[in-house]
């Protein structure tokens, strides 16, 4: 399991019953999809 996916799945159980703390994981989600996109570019383009 990556980091990335035991790191979102902890916060989303600890915080499952907050409504803002759902959104601030949803939004370190997000940014973690988009730094996971700009990171495997990266590797493209030095191959």
């Amino acid at each position: 399991m990556s980091l990335k996916t035991k790191v979102s799945r902890t916060l989303s159980r600890a915080t499952s019953d907050k409504t803002e703390l759902n959104r601030a994981v949803l939004k370190w989600k997000k940014q973690f999809d988009e730094a996971s996109k700009v990171l495997s570019a990266d590797r493209k383009k030095k191959r």
